[in-house]
């Protein structure tokens, strides 16, 4: 077999292996830099960029060539076996699996963003989803009046979300169960029952589980070829709901769901009803409440590269107008600005106790021309600024940093009386009634098994399968795949930290249904 020769596969590789060229190249040269490139120091552009680029995607055109001409036509057959007998079963014993975890974190696991909603259930709505910050606000409210503590409320509302979440995982399941067959079902059910860190955004009290879960539903019905009923569209209504009450990028997701659904089908109005009726009720509600209080959305929360790229300007001593200096200064002195910038993440800065959202919010059109005339004047330091606010989500770092990426501080009335966002990379255990050394075993186990591969890694794995079913005439997965990609595009348009997994957990969940895709034959 001749294995370099124009065809599809060739083009294909080509196509998959430019931006992966760049990944590589970037990776290692911003990885050379070290903790100076995170501080402002060095350079990373230089005009030699495009030879050793060249050199990478010549490289990976050849590796990925001979990859897709071994694993193209190495599919197994499925066998598909229909019917929901022992779904119960399966879901009950994912659910009685996790509680034990959930009890050793009782009366959950979460962060500092949810112990702020907690006290804040109103106030939390300027910079969160509102449907969130409600429940579990006016939730621990209930629970602190009733009980004289919030703990049990938020326990209730752990369990619920966890039954939820694993019945969700359970159908999916079955759901492949019933397309390849028994033994790909089960293996995707007990990965989703027993790898530590599903079970583990299963039970914190976090919007990442369910928004991830949602997501990865919409994936499923859009991979389903069968004819569309009502309740398929019940569904469609309920995963695009939660992604948009879920997350401030979830209707976003949401839109190109409907529109690849619409393109799909060539039906295109249902797909976008559905998608307006689910913005509707997400955008109503909180809206309507921010205008009765007088407030407004964080506009920070959206302009974190922005805010990134101008201060890389100001640390890397880069052109800025007058009217730019003055604007910057009065949002946060500048000496302050230098000291607090991190090019990985803008959060030291937008969330500096001296940095003034009030002026950002009320001079919105003053920024954003700020913004693009330092930029028409800085291009490379824009893009640098770019690419590490943004360097997580696309560069091939083996494992996924240790950022957000699970969950092990209990909420409980203890833990929460002076929490820090550092405590959000530690583990606490709650205070349930249960021996010490069973309660620290399993908060452990949990804790020290929730690891996965990079975000990025995630995302060139997602388009090395997707190159694959072009190549194999699937393109309606490439359609299911569009979820995890917009996710994705969403996060490098405005991610305040790309180096904060839970943002990318979807891949956790996602990745698994693509691969049995990948491995087996269509019907």
């Amino acid at each position: 077999m001749k294995v370099f020769r124009w065809d599809k596969v060739t083009k294909g590789a080509m196509a998959f292996s430019l931006p992966l060229a760049f990944a590589l190249w970037y990776t290692l040269q911003i990885g050379s830099l070290g903790k100076a490139v995170g501080q402002g120091g060095g350079r990373f552009l230089s005009a030699h960029d495009p030879l050793g680029i060249l050199g990478c995607w010549v490289y990976f055109t050849c590796l990925v060539t001979v990859v897709l001409r071994m694993v193209l036509d190495r599919q197994l057959t499925p066998a598909p076996e229909a019917g929901k007998k022992l779904f119960f079963s399966a879901f009950l014993v994912m659910a009685l699996w996790q509680l034990p975890f959930l009890l050793a974190f009782y009366p959950a696991p979460g962060m500092n963003d949810t112990a702020f909603m907690m006290d804040n259930p109103l106030w939390a709505i300027v910079q969160f989803p509102w449907f969130y910050s409600l429940i579990y606000g006016y939730g621990t409210e209930l629970g602190r009046y009733l009980f004289g503590t919030g703990e049990p409320v938020i326990f209730a509302l752990a369990l619920l979300q966890l039954l939820v979440y694993t019945f969700g995982l359970t159908w999916i399941a079955f759901w492949v169960k019933e397309k390849f067959g028994k033994k790909p079902g089960f293996l995707l059910w007990a990965y989703f029952t027993f790898f530590p860190m599903i079970g583990n955004y299963g039970i914190a009290a976090v919007r990442d589980g369910i928004f991830s879960l949602s997501l990865v539903v919409c994936m499923v019905l859009l991979m389903d070829e069968k004819d569309w009923t009502n309740k398929k569209y019940g569904c469609l209504t309920l995963s695009f709901l939660g992604m948009a009450l879920f997350r401030s990028n979830g209707l976003m997701i949401a839109l190109a769901a409907a529109l690849a659904l619409g393109y799909r089908w060539r039906n295109w109005k249902k797909p976008l009803m559905v998608f307006l009726l689910c913005a509707l009720i997400s955008m109503v509600s909180g809206r309507a409440i921010l205008s009765y209080h007088d407030w407004e959305p964080q506009f920070q929360e959206s302009m974190a590269i922005p805010i990134q790229q101008l201060g890389r300007v100001l640390v890397m001593d880069g052109y800025r107008s007058d009217e730019t200096k003055e604007l910057m200064n009065e949002l946060l002195p500048d000496e302050k600005w230098k000291n607090s910038y991190y090019a990985e993440t803008v959060d030291f800065v937008k969330w500096h106790d001296d940095f003034r959202r009030n002026v950002l919010n009320r001079e919105k059109k003053k920024f954003l021309a700020c913004w693009l005339d330092t930029g028409l004047h800085n291009p490379g330091i824009y893009l640098e600024g770019w690419m590490t606010e943004t360097f997580a989500l696309w560069n091939l770092a083996y494992s996924a940093p240790d950022v957000q990426s699970r969950f092990g501080w209990a909420l409980s009335d203890e833990n929460t009386k002076n929490m820090k966002s550092i405590n959000n990379d530690e583990m606490a255990v709650g205070d349930f009634p249960m021996p010490m050394k069973a309660k620290s075993f399993l908060a452990a186990l949990q804790w020290e098994g929730s690891h996965f591969i990079g975000p990025g890694l995630c995302l060139w794995l997602t388009l090395f399968f997707c190159i694959v079913f072009y190549i194999r005439n699937n393109k309606r997965y490439i359609l299911a795949a569009i979820p995890l990609f917009a996710n994705t595009a969403t996060l490098l348009v405005s991610t305040p930290a790309s180096a904060v997994f839970r943002y990318s957990f979807a891949y956790v969940l996602g990745l698994p249904i693509l691969l049995i895709y990948f491995l087996y034959k269509e019907k």
